[in-house]
């Protein structure tokens, strides 16, 4: 058996599953409904901007974390068969980010090209997908490192929660601490470590509205221009994908199955 082979049967298992068939459901009815309820396409991509920053990670990262334990006894089986661990974990890894980028070209991508095409659209499509490659990655991570469900869930939530909700009030504390020195040189790195405020950098400063850019998305604004901007943030949330993918062939090659 060869990665191919894991590839397509994790495949089918997902179409047999119907979960990402949701949520790509959910994300088109979403996006739709908040077209039709916005005057302007402007204003309902931007809605959308919130809801996919929000929505996209906390459904890759749990499902993924959810479906690793509960394809536990396939791997299982898979490892005592004549194939590499490393073909294994990337086949799956390579059919749930094939799985959630045709969930997300169909429930996002379709509603931003008959309602808004243009470069904020594909730029928020791109940084979409990107964010559900990290969260995939991420909870791959996290599903190899806890062998506890109920742990490996819990851990999720939370570096969902941390990602979301933590982050920004750390920032902020950051900042006022700091408010008599200046900041912006710092601002930069730390602004790398959230994929989920690099996408919304990348989406706003494409937007160029100084209301949702934030502090950190006006630094990089500031330091690097609309383009160079977009594409240094696009570019961190690549290596958000490789690091946590990396660790995850490293765990899953020295793991007591």
């Amino acid at each position: 058996m060869t990665m191919g082979k894991v590839l397509y049967y994790t495949l089918v298992d997902l179409a047999r599953n119907r979960s990402v068939l949701a949520f790509a459901a959910l994300l088109f009815v979403v996006a739709e409904g908040l077209f039709l309820v916005e005057g302007e396409a402007v204003k309902a991509v931007l809605s959308l901007v919130q809801v996919v920053l929000a929505l996209v990670p906390l459904v890759a990262l749990v499902f993924t974390v959810v479906y690793t334990y509960g394809a536990q006894e396939f791997t299982q089986l898979l490892a005592v068969q004549p194939i590499g661990r490393s073909a294994i974990l990337g086949g799956r890894m390579l059919a749930l980010g094939l799985s959630f980028l045709v969930a997300l070209l169909f429930g996002l991508g379709l509603p931003l090209t008959v309602h808004a095409p243009g470069a904020t659209s594909l730029v928020l499509l791109v940084a979409a997908v990107l964010l559900a490659w990290v969260f995939l990655a991420l909870g791959t991570l996290i599903a190899l490192v806890n062998r506890d469900r109920a742990r490996g869930v819990g851990t999720a939530l939370a570096a969902w929660a941390g990602a979301v909700l933590v982050y920004d009030a750390l920032l902020m504390t950051l900042l006022f601490a700091f408010s008599d020195r200046p900041v912006e040189p710092f601002v930069l790195p730390v602004a790398a470590l959230n994929p989920i405020d690099l996408a919304r950098i990348a989406v706003t400063i494409q937007v160029d509205l100084a209301a949702m850019m934030g502090y950190s998305g006006a630094v990089y604004k500031k330091f690097l221009g609309s383009g160079p901007g977009i594409a240094t943030a696009l570019a961190f949330m690549l290596l958000w994908v490789a690091w946590p993918t990396v660790l995850s062939f490293r765990v899953f090659r020295s793991k007591d199955l």
